[in-house]
């Protein structure tokens, strides 16, 4: 197996596991969503109900900028990953072979 072979290996693990990353997110996402159909003057009244859902909501917005940003985030570190293993097999060509 060559360098080659090792970097397209690492960006394909690396791609794999964030693919994993964006499942599980849009799993969160989706089960977030359904409970969020729940929140309606039907479920709960009074005071308390409306400063809980006031506080979910600014919870659920955080959420979903951080689940918005997950694309870019796994992009990156994507490219990290080649990155980094370009510069690992451009410094192990550079030496010279055993003798």
């Amino acid at each position: 197996m060559g360098w080659g072979d090792l970097v397209a290996e690492a960006v394909e693990s690396a791609s794999n596991d964030m693919s994993r990353v964006q499942g599980a997110a849009d799993a969160i996402e989706g089960a977030v969503s359904k409970a969020q159909g729940l929140l309606d003057p039907q479920t709960w009244l009074g005071q308390p109900a409306q400063a809980w859902i006031g506080n979910w909501m600014g919870t659920y917005k955080t959420l979903l900028s951080c689940l918005n940003g997950l694309p870019n985030a796994e992009a990156s570190v994507v490219v990290a990953v080649r990155s980094q293993m370009e510069k690992i097999a451009q410094e192990h060509a550079s030496q010279p072979a055993p003798s």
